[in-house]
């Protein structure tokens, strides 16, 4: 009997587990398609860098407010990111919009002459480079 209610408490677990993981990225698609001004994105990992995260984009005063907020980043890493058309499946290599640099993690940026309601209005991506020097390899990317 013991061994029975172990069994339905650990597959009871990782059930809750696994709809946890999945929960944010349901909330923030639902919360993409009915906000008009503000996004949450998931950044996900890339070629094996382990660095994921989330961002934010919402309006402001003549355009919009990005936060790119990233785990397992390099210590000393200074990442490159920007806005790229496209998604993180099929990306437009040249950048649509510059983001502020990722630095201990953290970028935040205000980019002029667009929205939210502009950036819904085709497909963009967040991405994440791993160093000026090396802009070819990705190591984070959200789709908005």
């Amino acid at each position: 009997m013991r061994l029975l209610r172990w069994t339905l408490t650990a597959g009871t677990a990782l059930a809750v587990t696994a709809t946890a993981f999945a929960t944010p990225n349901t909330m923030h698609k639902m919360h993409n398609a009915m906000s008009s001004k503000v996004l949450n994105i998931n950044m996900g990992p890339q070629n094996g860098s382990k660095q994921n995260g989330t961002a934010t984009v919402k309006d402001v005063s003549g355009g919009v407010w990005v936060k790119v907020a990233i785990f397992n980043e390099p210590k000393g890493a200074s990442e490159p990111a920007h806005i790229h058309m496209g998604t993180c499946a099929k990306l437009n290599p040249a950048p649509y919009k510059p983001l502020s640099n990722v630095v201990n993690g953290t970028s935040v940026t205000t980019v002029k002459g667009v929205s939210v309601t502009s950036l819904k209005k085709s497909h963009y991506a967040i991405n994440v480079h791993q160093s000026a020097a090396n802009l070819k390899r990705y190591v984070s990317c959200g789709d908005l």
